[in-house]
């Protein structure tokens, strides 16, 4: 195993995690039937019988709106980091739309075996700024509006910031061709969500 420390210089970063906690609110909410009701006694009531069907205090549900908020993925000590899954799910990406002469012998189906990457620190734990736009519904011409928190830069808020993490390779002569997949994930395809509206790209400090 060889492994590769790497800098990165991003421009910004939204994580926009989907937290097991949302997963668990979503289904109390929609069996509850909340969204139906009238006025807020109502709803509160809606919530509490369905908790009290589940087997969880009221108490619980209002945890879990907490948790599910959560902007970002961070350490015990509150620093912000992204995640392995949202960079290998960025080098799958890149991998499925590159040529044969960029991937070399990598495929979608065994990346993840044979290159191991680690969770980039980012050293903040604070939100440079709140990105709003409107979302198109899944099998619908509706939009709502929807708000992330970003790290790093977007028009006149916040600086640009710098990731480390480690990449692990179980064959060394694959160096050059992960470099060139970084290159085109971390310029190109982009780290997070957002990536269509221009966030969670930057460059190559430092591979080493």
């Amino acid at each position: 195993m060889k492994t590769i420390s790497i800098k990165l210089s991003m421009l910004n970063y939204i994580a926009h995690p989907f937290w097991p906690e949302t997963n668990a609110r979503i289904e109390i909410e929609k069996k509850s039937g909340v969204n139906r009701q009238r006025s807020d006694d109502k709803r509160v009531a809606a919530l509490k019988a369905e908790c009290g069907k589940q087997g969880i205090a009221y108490e619980r549900y209002l945890e879990l709106v907490k948790l599910s908020k959560r902007q970002f993925y961070t350490r015990d000590d509150g620093t912000i980091y992204i995640p392995r899954h949202q960079l290998a799910g960025g080098f799958v990406q890149v991998i499925g739309g590159s040529p044969k002469a960029l991937r070399n012998r990598f495929t979608k189906d065994n990346f993840r075996a044979l290159v191991q990457i680690g969770d980039f620190d980012t050293g903040l734990n604070e939100r440079s700024g709140v990105f709003g736009r409107f979302v198109k519904l899944e099998g619908s011409n509706q939009r709502s509006w929807q708000e992330n928190e970003f790290i790093g830069q977007y028009l006149d808020e916040g600086e640009p910031f710098t990731a480390t993490g480690k990449i692990g390779l179980t064959e060394p002569k694959d160096e050059k061709t992960v470099k060139a997949l970084a290159e085109a994930l971390v310029t190109g395809v982009g780290i997070g969500a957002a990536r269509k509206m221009g966030f969670g790209r930057g460059q190559i400090l430092e591979w080493s």
